[in-house]
């Protein structure tokens, strides 16, 4: 879905169109899902590893209310993977079983949609700033650096918005007004947000990027590999 509501057969074609077309400044991305990509299939082995019926260690891990805490900044990576294990126990996990499935889900590495990385590193070298705007935890910078994204996030993380220093998550509103104003800081001025074109794989945050007034295209992952619902 681009801005003007319609869907695009491919967003990475739709996204360089808004910015050749209507004078973009500045480039959003989201990151799980579009720019880092999982095997959902992860997921089927971690309920087996737990002996819990389908769907358990997802709702478990991802569906915690705790997440909610630590994407906002409010909570650690580390207290949810206790939480996460502590409620795989209750739907009838083993302990140690519990303790294990949660280890394997956050050492699963990640991978990088080079398709995507090299869109965004094509236009921040044709002069177009380019940013990731990630639902996140206070892990995710190192979990950047061990996949080699300095190149896109930069060195110091500067090109990084994370919600768990901005404090506000997709798709609140107030999400993108934070994302903004820290892209005025970076940039060293205030960007309009009719200037700003944002790339995610959730249609409930293109929907509210759109009402922010930044053009946003919902992408479509391309190739083999499958996004996962899932936060490192």
């Amino acid at each position: 879905m681009s801005s003007d509501g319609t869907t695009h057969t491919d967003s990475l074609l739709a996204l360089g169109e808004l910015v050749a077309e209507h004078g973009i400044r500045v480039v959003v991305s989201d990151l799980d899902g579009v720019l880092r990509v999982f095997d959902a299939s992860l997921w089927d082995e971690l309920d087996a590893m737990t002996g819990t019926p389908g769907g358990t260690s997802f709702r478990a891990i991802l569906g915690h209310p705790y997440l909610e805490e630590v994407t906002r900044g409010l909570g650690t990576h580390a207290r949810w993977r206790e939480l996460a294990a502590e409620q795989l126990v209750a739907e009838g996990s083993a302990p140690a079983d519990a303790r294990a499935a949660v280890r394997r889900w956050a050492a699963t590495p990640a991978a990088v949609d080079e398709r995507v990385r090299t869109m965004l590193l094509r236009l921040r070298a044709a002069g177009t700033a380019v940013f990731v705007l990630t639902n996140g935890t206070d892990r995710v910078p190192e979990e950047l650096a061990a996949l080699g994204l300095e190149d896109v996030v930069g060195e110091d993380g500067r090109f990084l918005l994370n919600t768990a220093d901005l404090g506000a998550t997709k798709p609140d509103p107030e999400a993108f007004a934070r994302a903004r104003a820290r892209i005025g800081e970076v940039l060293g001025e205030e960007i309009p947000p009719e200037r700003i074109a944002f790339l995610d794989d959730s249609p409930r945050h293109v929907k509210a990027a759109a009402r922010c007034g930044w053009h946003a295209v919902l992408h479509r992952a391309s190739g083999t590999e499958r996004a996962a619902p899932r936060l490192p």
